[in-house]
């Protein structure tokens, strides 16, 4: 019980610093992408290359972008937790975060941990999905006693 309301008084920062995780896993993401397509261009040699780099380019950068307010509504909703939009949005936002590291599980192959970005964007991802799921479950757990 004592856990569940230590987790609970915690909950708004542990949301916030999820928040901030996220927006770090946005910046890395952006950081990466010359990298990611400087790696592409040398892998890549056929015709159609530069329509494959634009298109991985694409889709990192609007990753990093989305990743950016991801992490700013769930800093913002760290900060109002005991309204219940900011409840709502905080666990609509942790289960799109849960949803990150299982689909990176099934698409990725392991061989892309070599790169360190990717382990650090990893170990980001990671660390925010389990803060935010002691945030929320002691913040719960607290409500409902």
């Amino acid at each position: 019980m004592r856990a569940a309301s230590r987790l609970a008084g915690d909950a708004p920062k542990l949301t916030q610093a999820t928040g901030i995780l996220v927006i770090l896993l946005g910046v890395i993401h952006l950081i990466a992408t010359p990298f990611l397509i400087g790696w592409s261009s040398r892998q890549i040699h056929s015709e159609h290359a530069a329509l494959v780099i634009a298109a991985m380019r694409l889709n990192h950068i609007l990753t990093g972008v989305l990743l950016i307010p991801l992490g700013l509504s769930t800093f913002w909703a760290g900060r109002c937790l005991e309204q219940p939009w900011a409840l709502r949005l905080a666990l609509l936002n942790a289960i799109t975060l849960l949803c990150l590291p299982l689909f990176l599980v099934i698409t990725m192959p392991v061989e892309a941990l070599n790169a360190p970005l990717f382990s650090a964007a990893v170990a980001l991802l990671i660390a925010a999905c389990l803060l935010q799921l002691l945030a929320l479950v002691g913040f719960t757990k607290s409500r409902s006693v």
